[in-house]
């Protein structure tokens, strides 16, 4: 079964939230040891700021019934992109007081810089995708609800943009007439068919010609049913298309019916 981008997205917010939360309480346990602490500062209010938005991003569409939308989620990381990259570059030239150094400083940078990495990946790759999605499938994604089923990113339908020549066509069918494909050789009509019969096949049969009436096109008079059934005619119904039922693509899984029900 392949990954779900709602699940995929929740994974991602909830490891942004473990690490920021480690980060902010090694951040504070060590404010002591720096001389210089406004970087230290600044990087326990990125980190609170990138934790809150985290959270809120995982529980405002299961507690308050609000929809996610995918351009709240982007304007969100996007205030916090550049603080995230300069708190991604200043975190390793953080430097303690002499001689107080310890594994725990390391460990706050390892995690400031990690959570700020995934930041950054995430902000990119969801703009980017968002962007691509714009031309090739849906102009208004942005107001989607970012963990709405299926997926407002469709991949499929992305990578054929990207790569036609080498994608599969998500366009919608285009119904076209079928003839029925050639099948057992069509059956006489009963007496009861009515004269508009498409169920079973005509059969004319030529009268000679000093016959005044020339040449008649029979359903009824031509075979009765008694010689049909003596023969042992054998009724088929026409072979019909092998596409009569199919499982929708990409693009028809998306798209919306419009129904309305008249209020009497």
């Amino acid at each position: 079964m392949a990954l779900r981008f709602q699940t995929f997205r929740c994974a991602l917010c909830f490891i942004i939230c473990l690490t920021a939360a480690i980060a902010i309480g090694l951040g504070a346990a060590l404010s002591y040891i720096f001389f210089h602490q406004g970087t230290l500062w600044l990087l326990l209010a990125v980190e609170a700021a990138s934790f809150m938005r985290s959270t809120w991003s995982l529980i405002r569409k299961k507690m308050f019934n609000s929809p996610q939308t995918v351009a709240s989620e982007t304007v969100g990381l996007f205030i916090l992109f550049p603080f995230q990259l300069i708190i991604t570059l200043l975190a390793p030239t953080m430097t303690p007081r002499p001689g107080l150094y310890t594994y725990k400083l390391m460990a706050l940078k390892v995690f400031s810089v990690t959570s700020g990495i995934i930041h950054l990946t995430y902000t990119l790759s969801l703009v980017t995708v968002a962007i691509l999605t714009v031309p090739a499938f849906d102009p208004d994604v942005w107001m989607r609800d970012i963990d709405s089923s299926p997926s407002p990113f469709p991949v499929g339908i992305i990578s054929d943009y990207l790569f036609p020549c080498f994608g599969q066509h998500h366009s919608n069918p285009q119904s076209s007439p079928r003839s029925v494909s050639e099948g057992p050789p069509p059956t006489p009509c009963l007496p009861t068919c009515s004269p508009n019969c498409t169920f079973h096949g005509r059969r004319t049969i030529s009268i000679p010609k000093e016959s005044p009436y020339g040449s008649v096109s029979s359903s009824a008079e031509s075979l009765p049913l008694q010689e049909a059934q003596k023969k042992g005619a054998e009724r088929k119904p026409p072979v019909l298309p092998h596409t009569l039922i199919r499982i929708p693509n990409a693009t028809e899984r998306r798209a919306s019916i419009f129904v309305e029900l008249p209020i009497s």
